[in-house]
């Protein structure tokens, strides 16, 4: 018995991602990619915030529940941005943001 627990345990663990959303995207400031290891920060009805860095491309990637508003923010150039809204679902979710300086703050635009 106690094999079948364990067993039915494991799948379950398995079977945990599939219940996720990902969300993912690229950053570009003046059409160029940010870079690597910018914050990306993304928060979902009151869950714990998931933060997250870019690659050498400038991509961001993070599972997050399924069916969530959820605000995405940036820290950029020792500033965070204010936020944007993502809605992750079953299906990945891109979100590709420029980065626009405006009055030396920056902010997201969806591209």
């Amino acid at each position: 018995m106690n094999r079948i627990a364990l067993l039915a345990t494991f799948i379950l663990l398995l079977a945990s991602p599939a219940f996720a959303g990902k969300v993912f995207g690229n950053l570009k400031e003046g059409g160029r990619s940010v870079g690597s290891g910018v914050e990306v920060q993304i928060t979902c009805s009151g869950r714990p915030s998931i933060t997250i860095k870019t690659d050498d491309y400038g991509a961001y990637s993070t599972d997050v529940p399924p069916g969530m508003r959820c605000e995405l923010k940036v820290k950029y150039s020792n500033q965070w941005t204010d936020p944007a809204f993502v809605v992750s679902s079953n299906d990945p979710a891109r979100y590709d943001f420029e980065l626009v300086n405006e009055n030396g703050r920056y902010v997201l635009k969806r591209r």
